[in-house]
């Protein structure tokens, strides 16, 4: 007569034991070893800004250019997220305050938060209006 083996209850790490049909319909299983991230983009929205600028009466159209190239590059680097150099958003910040500060407000009030953002320059197009109005 064969020798018969004890079966007992068997320990494997990192697996995942499916029985029957499975139909997968995202590419990701989720085991003990398989953590699923969710990561969220920011997208920060400078339509405030531009729309701002171009709307604002009382700066140059040449200085309009050069603060909307800078306003792109802090753009461009605050996509950058936790690797954007402060040191660069912070100088051309200053420029822009130097140059328009209700343009450099709005800025910084989307870079804290985008809805304040636009807030910010609904204020300022607002108050334009009213002062118009009131001459």
């Amino acid at each position: 007569m064969a020798k018969s083996k004890k079966s007992g209850s068997q320990v494997i790490q990192g697996g995942i034991n499916i029985k029957g049909n499975v139909t997968i319909n995202s590419r990701n299983v989720a085991g003990r070893d398989n953590v699923v991230k969710n990561t969220t983009t920011i997208n920060l929205s400078f339509a405030p800004v531009y729309h701002a600028l171009k709307k604002n009466t009382t700066i140059a159209p040449k200085t309009k250019k050069v603060i909307e190239e800078t306003v792109k590059e802090i753009e461009q680097e605050a996509g950058k997220g936790g690797t954007a150099k402060v040191s660069f958003i912070q100088k051309r910040l200053e420029n822009i305050e130097k140059m328009a500060p209700d343009i450099a407000d709005v800025v910084i009030a989307t870079l804290q938060n985008p809805v304040a953002g636009i807030s910010v320059a609904l204020r300022k197009v607002l108050a334009k209006m009213q002062s118009a109005r009131a001459e």
